[in-house]
């Protein structure tokens, strides 16, 4: 986050609002069933005891009196590819933002450990002056995925189909009970060309873009003709 923070400077005023722990797999989970709290660690810096969605609506609906131009989630330590964005806290505060109409990107790298996260950080300030010149449709976010340490070339793609394994490894507590951690494998040789899966193997940045409307359009006039009531049903 220091790192986006320092290359981010350069565009602008820069407020963080984020997570005080890690909140990996979260997706867009807000907090409904306890007080949400936040505090001040910093000029311009708060941490909030929440998920990255409880984050960003922190940051607009309390911490901040105007819109901002941008929303920037991460960077994330790993990546956050094909159906895994489906769960990721990373690409939920992005979300959040384009749900807000702000143009907001998402930013991992494809590494956990031994990180230089400045090239990601360049990059993503580069990417958001281009955003701020050119703009976003509503609703929509870019999911940016960088390989570490280094990276040759950038290409626009598609969100992977399912090509992950789930896994589910069993332990034992010390009391001999089961438990049960849940990992997945990726064999990568079977991401299709042209999706984030595919540019990252081949050592190329992925951005996506992102519609956050799930809405199925080319299905809604099926289905409305399987709800038609017959005429003397109705009442």
């Amino acid at each position: 986050m220091a790192a986006l923070e320092q290359a981010l400077a350069s565009l602008g005023e820069v407020y963080v609002c984020a997570p005080q722990s890690e909140h990996s797999g979260a997706s867009r989970g807000i907090t409904l069933r306890r007080p949400l709290r936040f505090h001040e660690v910093g000029e311009r810096r708060f941490a909030v005891d929440g998920t990255p969605a409880d984050s960003v609506m922190v940051a607009l609906c309390l911490l901040l009196d105007f819109h901002p131009d941008l929303v920037v989630s991460g960077i994330n330590n790993g990546p956050n590819l094909g159906e895994n964005e489906f769960y990721s806290g990373t690409v939920a505060g992005a979300a959040e933002g384009a749900k807000h109409g702000i143009p907001s990107i998402a930013v991992s790298v494809t590494e956990r450990e031994n990180l230089d996260f400045a090239p990601a950080a360049s990059f993503t300030a580069q990417l958001a002056r281009q955003v701020g010149e050119k703009g976003l449709p509503p609703g929509v976010a870019l999911n940016v995925n960088v390989p570490h340490p280094r990276y040759q070339g950038v290409e626009v793609t598609r969100q992977c189909r399912k090509i992950s394994r789930n896994v589910m490894v069993e332990g034992r507590d010390p009391r001999g009970r089961p438990y049960y951690w849940m990992d997945e494998q990726i064999p990568l040789d079977n991401a299709e060309p042209g999706s984030d899966y595919a540019a990252v193997r081949e050592g190329r940045i992925s951005v996506t873009p992102l519609r956050f409307d799930n809405t199925a359009d080319d299905l809604i006039d099926r289905l409305r003709t399987w709800m038609a009531v017959p005429a003397g049903n109705q009442r």
